[in-house]
């Protein structure tokens, strides 16, 4: 799936998270898995609270150092990753 600036990204309904010491677990109940997220990963999953693409994207820049295509390449492989596993949802923005 392609994703565009202006998809508006929110962790599933269902999802369950816990961080701690920089990193985050995530489980989806009904998927009865657990998957541990290193601390770019957590920081993600933080920003999917309803922002767009973009935004998250614009924010992880000035966080950390790195080209801006190589981050939205990045961004987009691990949101792809937390789809497949139902953990995110998108949808256009309005």
């Amino acid at each position: 799936m392609k994703f565009s600036d202006e998809m508006v990204i929110r962790r599933a309904p269902g999802a369950l998270s816990r961080a701690f010491d920089h990193e985050a677990a995530v489980i989806l109940p009904t998927a009865s898995a657990v998957r541990v997220l290193n601390e770019v990963g957590a920081r993600i999953w933080a920003l999917a609270d309803g922002r767009t693409l973009a935004e998250i994207v614009d924010i992880l820049l000035n966080e950390y150092q790195v080209e801006r295509i190589q981050l939205r390449a990045d961004v987009e492989a691990f949101l792809a990753a937390l789809q497949e596993r139902g953990l995110i949802e998108h949808t256009s923005a309005q």
